[in-house]
């Protein structure tokens, strides 16, 4: 699953801004400023900006407090709600019409994450499944996504390492566990 043509939109138009803000205060990739879309902007520089935000999360508030007077009620909301990001590895152990199961390496937590433009399964084709990879997980409009970055690993999952994962997604699926919305 994936972000409707207008979400998509909307979470760029949000998500941009805030890291072009970012870019800017803390002087980190100088030919990025005044960046307006994510088209061919390189990963390399993303990361080093993301990385920052996720360091000092209340930059999100500075950056809100600034342009509080241009926002609707509902993008503030959709903002303050990335503060609630969670980070690590996660174990891809496969894909529904609602999102991607994600499973994470270092809790037994199941997330169901959706694509912002492209699915998880577009996004690992011709990487092996189950695949590990390191993202940033953010709430945007009642579902969960990555932050624009995510990093497969690319290695071969052993059948215990894949039967573990899919076993944790079993569990959390009977008791009704799957995270599809980051409350906390």
């Amino acid at each position: 699953m994936v972000l409707s043509n207008e979400q998509s939109k909307l979470f760029y138009d949000l998500w941009i801004p805030l890291l072009d803000y970012i870019n800017q205060k803390y002087k980190l990739v100088k030919e990025l400023y005044g960046m307006t879309s994510p088209k061919g902007l390189p990963i390399e520089s993303v990361m080093k900006i993301t990385t920052k935000l996720w360091e000092d999360v209340s930059v999100i508030d500075e950056y809100l407090n600034l342009h509080l007077d241009k926002m609707k009620k509902e993008q503030v909301t959709i903002m303050k709600g990335w503060k609630k990001v969670v980070h690590g590895k996660f174990v891809v152990e496969r894909h529904l019409k609602s999102g991607s199961v994600l499973v994470s390496c270092d809790k037994e937590e199941v997330y169901i994450v959706c694509g912002i433009y492209s699915s998880w399964r577009e996004m690992l084709d011709g990487f092996p499944m189950p695949q590990i990879v390191q993202t940033s997980l953010i709430p945007f409009d009642n579902v969960i996504i990555h932050d624009g970055i995510v990093q497969p690993d690319g290695i071969c999952l052993g059948k215990n390492m894949a039967d573990e994962a899919r076993q944790i997604y079993l569990n959390a699926k009977e008791k009704d566990s799957l995270i599809k919305v980051i409350l906390s």
